[in-house]
């Protein structure tokens, strides 16, 4: 992570200017994790529809940094698109990941080590990143070239010490219990929403199976 951010810096692709920080040639800016816990917050206490709407908003924010990142960095290759996408999820701040398992086109599965942002929610018997694995999952359909979606299976506001989270294509998102589905995913809903925003980015729905 450290030689990634060092990488950035140097080569002007991070950079610190009188009233703006600039990422991958896009205007960025520092979110606190308080501010994101109360729009979970008052997402859950919404229902699922306001807790899809958040996992949207995580969805473009990484699809599209992810996006600037295969232009900037020339990334053709499945596994450099892959390592870049876990150096940049490493260091904003949710947490240290660790790949479990990988498969182009078909998942990811990682742990998500000391997440800050759950840890806010610890002891509790829910689980609450919903926003982080939009961002996971939206960066993740440019990294597989097909659309994922993502799962917590379990998360640090539970157990104290890590999420456990993975991308998932269509047929194994199919496959997920129905009972964690039920609280996490609208896919329907999302798939539209995901198809508008493909669009507004100047690519083509179909190529990522929407």
């Amino acid at each position: 992570m450290y030689a990634f951010l060092s990488k950035l810096l140097i080569s002007g692709k991070l950079k610190f200017d009188a009233g703006r920080i600039i990422a991958f040639d896009e205007p960025f800016t520092l979110v606190p994790m308080i501010s994101i816990k109360k729009m979970t917050d008052d997402a859950i206490s919404r229902g699922l529809p306001a807790v899809c709407d958040l996992y949207f908003y995580g969805w473009a924010y990484g699809y599209a940094v992810t996006k600037e990142l295969i232009k900037l960095f020339k990334l053709k290759q499945f596994e450099e698109r892959y390592k870049i996408s876990m150096d940049v999820a490493s260091m904003v701040g949710f947490g240290d990941y660790q790949t479990l398992s990988f498969k182009r086109g078909d998942h990811a599965k990682f742990k998500v080590v000391k997440n800050p942002f759950a840890l806010q929610y610890h002891p509790s018997k829910d689980s609450f990143c919903h926003y982080l694995r939009g961002m996971e999952a939206g960066g993740g359909t440019l990294v597989h070239e097909t659309l994922m979606n993502n799962i917590e299976f379990e998360c640090a506001a539970t157990n104290g010490q890590y999420c456990l989270h993975a991308n998932l294509n269509r047929e194994n998102i199919s496959k997920v219990p129905k009972e964690l589905i039920d609280k996490q995913l609208d896919v329907e809903y999302l798939k539209k929403r995901q198809t508008d925003f493909v669009r507004e980015m100047g690519d083509d729905p179909s190529k990522l199976g929407l």
